[in-house]
């Protein structure tokens, strides 16, 4: 079936990528590189509800789980939980890439149980940077929120020096599986210790 456009209709276009603003160097509070060694996982399908901001959208006001989930803490040592996004440009569509890289500090058969199920898992990663920016709205930051994140590599050289012989992890977007939507989105809401508290309630 054929639809003939009236003359006197108006089609409907929408712009993206329209900038509404610049973005300039604050050299009161300067950035400042790595993140804190605390690392959350959570699986993503247990999430069940997330609170976004009504006037941006990047940023994630709460997020609550299913009954009975839990959020999942890994500990790093010296800078070891390394954070990276980057754009992916594909035919039609920008879109972006997540992955966590860090060192799993345990190879106790409780630790190896958690790696075997971290392997065929769909998670979501929240990271504590150590750039607090402005009453905290900087501190922390959600990578995998929408596609997940799956297991890349896993690896444990017993013989390596550096690691002791840890687990090294690299969980990232799974290009076949769909990107991210959104760069990694800010957790915040009112200050630095409201956020921790949504944070560490997931746990």
């Amino acid at each position: 079936m054929l639809f003939h456009k009236h003359s006197n209709s108006k089609q409907m276009t929408q712009i993206c990528g329209l900038l509404a603003s610049g973005i300039g160097a604050d050299c009161t509070n300067p950035l400042q590189a790595g993140t804190e060694d605390t690392l959350v996982l959570l699986n993503r399908t247990q999430i069940a509800t997330l609170t976004k901001n009504i006037s941006n959208p990047q940023v994630i006001e709460d997020i609550v789980l299913e009954s009975a989930a839990l959020g999942y803490v890994f500990q790093g040592l010296n800078n070891s939980i390394a954070p990276k996004s980057m754009m992916v440009k594909g035919r039609y569509f920008r879109n972006w890439s997540h992955e966590i890289n860090f060192i799993a500090f345990d190879v106790s058969p409780e630790a190896k149980q958690v790696i075997e199920d971290m392997k065929d898992g769909d998670l979501t990663a929240i990271v504590y940077n150590k750039y607090k920016g402005t009453s905290g709205n900087s501190a922390f930051e959600i990578y995998g929120l929408y596609a997940g994140l799956k297991s890349e590599t896993i690896e444990r050289d017993v013989t390596n020096a550096e690691t002791q012989g840890a687990f090294n992890i690299l969980l990232k977007t799974d290009n076949e599986r769909g990107l991210e939507p959104y760069q990694p989105q800010t957790l915040f809401i009112t200050d630095y210790a409201t956020t921790l508290a949504v944070v560490e309630a997931l746990v």
